[in-house]
């Protein structure tokens, strides 16, 4: 379990994580021979994972996304940008799959999660946003105006 907790100790709530990987994949080897089905229902059984980890692992392993993943990113980010206007994460992929072609599902996840970790945070930097001119910014109230840290992958200039 340091093994894995040492190659996420970047994350929030690693040692948890951790501890979940480690018990998921336990119970893999044990009951499916290493390879967990592409099962929603099973996947929410196993501790630690919830909706979006599930949709994101069925949608990942298939190719095939039978939910969009929405976590807290995704979610602040749509509402934000006033694409949507949902109170709860669930409540987002529900209204993001009413607009979105199934086709962008798990496109929508990848991009938005790190956009939302590094520039379109709890406290954005919007100055340095590259989509500050199509954004509605919604229920933003402070900013944050420390530049992008180029190594996020995240990194443009307002122009």
């Amino acid at each position: 379990m340091q093994q894995i907790d040492e190659l996420i100790h970047t994350y929030a709530f690693h040692r948890a994580k951790a501890q979940s990987i480690h018990s998921i994949a336990k119970y893999a080897l044990r009951e499916h021979k290493g390879t967990l089905p592409a099962d929603r229902e099973l996947l929410l059984e196993l501790s630690g994972v919830g909706r979006k980890c599930a949709n994101l692992a069925i949608g990942v392993s298939t190719g095939e996304a039978i939910d969009i993943p929405v976590d807290i990113h995704v979610h602040r980010v749509a509402n934000r940008w006033g694409v949507v206007s949902a109170n709860t994460p669930e409540r987002t992929m529900e209204q993001l799959q009413e607009i979105l072609p199934r086709s962008y599902w798990l496109e929508i996840n990848k991009l938005l999660v790190p956009f939302g970790k590094h520039v379109c945070r709890v406290i954005p930097r919007c100055p340095h946003c590259p989509l500050l001119s199509m954004c509605r910014q919604v229920e933003v109230n402070k900013i944050d105006p420390t530049p992008v840290p180029a190594t996020d992958g995240c990194s443009s200039s307002a122009g």
